[in-house]
C-alpha cells in the first residue's frame, strides 16, 4: 500500500473487514450463523472487495478525490459492518434498516460518476468504466436493501435478489475496476492490442446491463449475453495473464495469474448453467453455483486479481521512493565532497 492516509486507512478496513469475514465463516461453519453459504460469499463484498476497489480507483482514475473521495473511505466501513449485522436478522424493517447505510455509500460512489462523466469523462472509454464501476456498486447497494427488506423487485424471489445484489458487486463493480487498470496498462503500452483490448473492456462492461434486461425480458437475450460475457471473460483471463508479466513484483504476479485461471473454470461453468438454463436441462443448480462458482469468481479471481493490481502499485510505490532516497542520498554526499574539495 502506499504511505498516505487514505491509502493506509484503506489497509487497516481491508484487514480488520477480512477478519471479520472470518469470524462470520467461522460461526456459519460451526452451526451459529442464521444465514447460508451465499451471504457468506456476499459479505466479502462489502468488507473486503469494495475497499480494495477504492484504492484501486485511487490509484489508477484519481477517483477517490477528497473531500467526496474521503467522505466516502470514512463511510464505507462503518456502513460494511451496519450490511454485515443485517444477515444477523430476519428481512424485514430492521435488517432494512441496517442495510440502508450501504445505499448512501452507493449514491456517493454514482454522484462522483455522474461528475467525472459531465467533467468530460464521457470522452474516454477508460474514465467511462471507472464511472460504470460506480454506477454498479449503486445498484448493488439498491438491490442489497431490497434483499434485506424482504421485497421482491419485479416479482424476483430470494435467492434471485441477493444473487442480484452479489453480481453487481462482483461481475459489476470489481470485474469494471479490474477491466479498467488493465485498459490503463495497455493504454500505458499502446501496443497492437490495444484495439482489441477496448472492445474486450467495453463488452466486460456493458454486457451485464443487457444480461440483466434478459432476466426480465427474454430468455433467449439471457443466454446470448451469457456467452458473449462467458467468452470475453476467458479471453480477458488470457489477456490477464499477459499483462501480468510486465508486472515487478512476484507476488503480484503469481496472484493475477492464480486469478486468471480461476476464471477460466467459474466461466466453464456459467457456459453449462446458463446453457442448461435455457433448454430447462438444469445441470447445474443454483445451490451447486453458490457452493463452487461463488468461490471462483469472488474469493477467487476478483479478490486475487484486486489484491494483485493493489500489490503491485504499492510495490511500484515503494520502488520510486526507495529511488527518491537513493537520489538524495548521493546528492548529500556529492555536496559532501564539493565542499571538502573547495
Amino acid at each position: 500500500m502506499d504511505t498516505s492516509l487514505d491509502s493506509r486507512w484503506t489497509l487497516m478496513w481491508v484487514k480488520l473487514g477480512a477478519l471479520c469475514w472470518l469470524l462470520h465463516a467461522a460461526l456459519y461453519f460451526a452451526g451459529y450463523a442464521p444465514f447460508g453459504l451465499i451471504e457468506l460469499w456476499f459479505l466479502l463484498a462489502p468488507l473486503v472487495v469494495v475497499p480494495l476497489g477504492f484504492e484501486l480507483l485511487d490509484g489508477y482514475a484519481q477517483g477517490m478525490r477528497p473531500p467526496l473521495g474521503r467522505a466516502l473511505r470514512v463511510m464505507q466501513p462503518v456502513a460494511a459492518l451496519m450490511a454485515a449485522a443485517s444477515f444477523w436478522f430476519p428481512a424485514g424493517r430492521l435488517a432494512g434498516a441496517l442495510s440502508s447505510g450501504w445505499i448512501w455509500v452507493g449514491a456517493v460512489a454514482a454522484w462522483m460518476a455522474l461528475v467525472d462523466l459531465t467533467d468530460g469523462g464521457w470522452r474516454s472509454l477508460e474514465r467511462v468504466v471507472f464511472a460504470m464501476a460506480r454506477f454498479d456498486l449503486a445498484l448493488a447497494a439498491g438491490w442489497l436493501l431490497a434483499s434485506r427488506l424482504g421485497v421482491t423487485p419485479m416479482g424476483f424471489q430470494e435467492p434471485i435478489v441477493l444473487l442480484t445484489a452479489m453480481h453487481f458487486h462482483f461481475s459489476g463493480f470489481a470485474t469494471a475496476l479490474i477491466a479498467g487498470v488493465t485498459l490503463h496498462h495497455w493504454g500505458e503500452r499502446k501496443g497492437t492490442r490495444y484495439g482489441m483490448v477496448r472492445w474486450m473492456v467495453a463488452l466486460i462492461v456493458f454486457v451485464p446491463y443487457l444480461l440483466a434486461a434478459g432476466f426480465v425480458f427474454s430468455a433467449l437475450l439471457k443466454l446470448v449475453c451469457a456467452l458473449i460475457l462467458a467468452a470475453t471473460l476467458l479471453g480477458f483471463a488470457a489477456l490477464q495473464i499477459s499483462a501480468a508479466a510486465d508486472f515487478r513484483s512476484g507476488v503480484a504476479r503469481a496472484l493475477l495469474r492464480t486469478a486468471a485461471g480461476l476464471l477460466v473454470a467459474g466461466m466453464a461453468l456459467v457456459i453449462v448453467y446458463a446453457t442448461g438454463d435455457y433448454t430447462q436441462k438444469y445441470w447445474l443448480i443454483i445451490p451447486f453455483m453458490a457452493r463452487i462458482h461463488g468461490p471462483l469468481n469472488g474469493p477467487g479471481f476478483v479478490l486475487l486479481s484486486l489484491v494483485g493490481w493493489v500489490a503491485e502499485k504499492s510495490y511500484r510505490a515503494q520502488r520510486f521512493q526507495d529511488l527518491v532516497h537513493e537520489i538524495d542520498r548521493k546528492s548529500v554526499r556529492i555536496s559532501g565532497l564539493r565542499r571538502m574539495s573547495s
